[in-house]
């Protein structure tokens, strides 16, 4: 009987190790999954405010199609009067040819030239501007697909997590019920055992396996980058300097903040720099987790990725449109990667 309590105890001992390995390796496999979770949550905002710079362009578009046809629509009744004029100023100069009706007529001619001209201009830049607005309406119908897309995706990751959260509350309640059977177990004689070595009394750890050993304090590991990240950040920033591009030398465009600040969550105040055309730009540190940034009056929450807590983000805040201002947030380091 002693034996199989001491057969027991070491059973016991043997399941506690392998259970707390199990546990090791089930709160890593859950802490990886939750990262991606973040990701993949960081990724849909960078959809959503990708979305919104192209509502906002098809807004402007819209603006601009309207101003171009009624333009249009300007200079084709100037076309039909100056070619009124001109008939008027024919039958004029046939009935009475004098120089002052040659003169009208030639003024008549030049007029209802441009005339026409105005027409065959303002037709180009009609079409010019539905062709820009059929290009917009295609990028708008991807990028909703592509956030339709990121919501399939984030609910299935969400029903992963909430599948290996569940299972190792499992495991951890089986253990737990094992350690307290052993416990209650009914106390037995001790079986005869030879004396202890010194060596014997020194207490050791249960070893782990290689995926739940720590790694080192200075080991810096490469950070990996999303590739749908890594396209998001170069369209950004491609976005920014074609804007940029259309300034002449030493204009700046529109400023409508001369002091603009962002105020993270439970932190201070920092001053964006004006790049020009409304658009501003900051580097600061983020935490990790769900964060609401607050830029003057206006409220934008964000996922950081516990990967890029303490890590440096660039802050971009287009201005160009009040009514629905962008926020554009990345880590510096991806800025890198680029080229």
């Amino acid at each position: 009987m002693a034996v199989n309590r001491g057969c027991a105890l070491f059973l016991a001992g043997v399941l506690g190790v392998f259970g707390y390995c199990g546990l090791v390796q089930a709160a890593s496999s859950l802490t990886i999954e939750q990262n991606k979770l973040a990701r993949m949550e960081q990724s849909q905002e960078n959809r959503l405010v990708e979305l919104e710079d192209v509502e906002n362009e098809m807004l402007a578009y819209e603006y601009k199609l309207q101003r171009a046809q009624e333009s249009l629509s300007k200079a084709r009744a100037n076309y039909e009067e100056s070619l009124m004029a001109l008939k008027a100023a024919e039958r004029e100069h046939k009935l009475s040819a004098s120089t002052d009706t040659e003169r009208a007529l030639h003024k008549a001619k030049h007029a209802h030239a441009m005339a026409e001209r105005g027409v065959d201009s303002r037709s180009r830049r009609v079409e010019i501007v539905q062709s820009t607005f059929a290009e917009l309406e295609e990028r708008l119908k991807a990028a909703r697909d592509g956030v339709a897309a990121g919501e399939s995706r984030l609910a299935n990751q969400k029903v992963l997590v909430d599948k290996l959260v569940k299972a190792m509350l499992v495991e951890a309640e089986q253990q737990k019920a094992a350690e307290q059977s052993a416990s209650l177990a009914p106390p037995v004689s001790a079986p005869e055992m030879p004396e202890p070595s010194l060596a014997a009394l020194q207490p050791s750890a249960p070893a782990l396996p290689e995926e739940a050993a720590v790694a080192p304090q200075d080991a810096t590991v490469e950070p990996e980058i999303d590739p749908e990240l890594l396209d998001y950040v170069r369209g950004e920033r491609d976005r920014l300097e074609k804007l940029l591009g259309e300034l002449e030398e030493g204009e700046q465009g529109k400023q409508t903040f001369r002091n603009l600040t962002l105020r993270p969550s439970g932190g201070d105040a920092i001053e964006f720099e004006f790049l020009g055309q409304n658009q501003y730009r900051l580097v600061a540190p983020v935490s990790a987790g769900r964060q609401t940034y607050k830029i003057n009056s206006w409220r934008f929450r964000r996922t950081i990725p516990a990967d890029d807590d303490g890590t440096r983000y660039v802050f971009i805040f287009d201005a160009r449109r009040l009514a629905r201002p962008r926020l554009v947030m990345y880590p510096e380091y991806v800025l890198s990667r680029l080229d």
